[in-house]
């Protein structure tokens, strides 16, 4: 489960971009802690999630001037000190050129009208992932099916309070709030959040009291990240006008592409009508390059919706299966598949 992840130095090292080789003397000079763990029959060197993540929030942090004044106070301890402290900062360095971002917009969420595209799939995916880069992300699961709920491993939603209680029973979002693992928050859904139109259309300034709840919060978080129903619904409509960015998932087969101009379309319509100022990513998902189909759809993707389709393409993958059968993200299935490189630079796109 992605909430008991670990990683050894070669698997963060991987995730980190950088060679492994660079991972001790990271470790040595306190960038990076190693614990021992029992993994089937053999004790192993790992690195804790919340590890995982304060290098990340450290790399964000990272203050050239000050780190070179550590090391010249380092180098006069012995050459060998010296040369540890400059192998570390030159990785640190590193990474910073690529992990040290401030997402460009801070509130998102996955649409699509269609089902079946992966959207839930991919908002899951993408909120653990931003979450393993040290990134403090709010999940919202505006969908009553609860699959992005699942796929966190909530299990018991229909205990929990959802955005249902916040709109219409006035609950304060924060009261809704739970967590699922460590920089990672959600508000779960159930069945009863597909009873939310006909109350919601009652309520005055309905398509504002999402995001005025969301805006009492929003100082706590670097994203905030909702996975929405498959429908042109007021709660969506809610949703989009808390919104900076759009992300529709479009699965790359002729009926979900053949929505897209609808669901473009409607995007439009809402923008218009809030007066919304907002950026649309379409993601290119089960991309299968050996069907001809496939690679048709991404091609026509590319060329209707130049301006707006995301550089990266999530292929088809049972690795994606595996890590929703598990309730962890692709990483924890298969560090070095196609859908662990794919989900990276997803997240690294989506939070520019």
């Amino acid at each position: 489960m992605f909430k008991d992840m670990v990683f050894t130095p070669n698997e963060f090292a991987l995730l980190a971009k950088m060679d492994k080789s660079l991972v001790p003397a990271l470790e040595g000079q306190g960038y990076i802690k190693t614990h021992r763990k029992k993994i089937g029959n053999v004790d192993r060197k790992v690195i804790s999630m919340e590890e995982i993540q304060n290098f990340f929030r450290m790399i964000r942090e990272f203050d050239t001037a000050a780190h070179e004044s550590k090391n010249a106070s380092e180098m006069g301890s012995g050459a060998e000190v010296a040369g540890s402290a400059i192998i570390a900062t030159d990785a640190v360095a590193a990474a910073t050129d690529i992990f040290a971002v401030h997402p460009n917009k801070k509130t998102q969420m996955f649409y699509n009208v269609k089902g079946g595209t992966g959207k839930s799939t991919l908002t899951a995916q993408f909120v653990m992932m931003a979450s393993l880069f040290g990134y403090k992300v709010l999940a919202i699961d505006l969908d009553g099916q609860g699959h992005l709920t699942v796929n966190l491993d909530v299990l018991d939603a229909h205990e929990r309070p959802t955005i249902y209680d916040v709109l219409i029973n006035d609950l304060p979002l924060a009261d809704a709030v739970m967590n699922v693992a460590p920089g990672l928050d959600l508000i779960p859904a159930n069945l009863g959040l597909c009873n939310i139109e006909i109350p919601l259309n009652n309520k005055t300034r309905r398509e504002y009291r999402l995001s005025e709840a969301i805006a009492k919060i929003a100082d706590q978080y670097d994203l905030i990240i909702a996975d929405t129903n498959p429908a042109a619904s007021i709660l969506n409509g809610s949703m989009l006008v808390a919104s900076d960015r759009v992300n529709v998932i479009c699965a790359t087969n002729p009926l979900s592409f053949h929505g897209m101009s609808l669901v473009m379309a409607t995007i439009d319509q809402m923008k218009k009508e809030f007066g919304r100022d907002l950026d649309v990513k379409i993601i290119p998902n089960m991309y299968d390059n050996r069907e001809v189909i496939s690679q048709e759809v991404l091609g026509e993707l590319r060329s209707q919706f130049e301006d707006v389709c995301a550089k990266a393409v999530v292929n088809r993958s049972a690795d994606m299966n595996e890590a929703t059968k598990r309730r962890t993200t692709v990483w924890d299935v298969n560090t070095k598949g196609t859908a662990a490189q794919d989900i990276a630079e997803l997240t690294h796109e989506l939070l520019r």
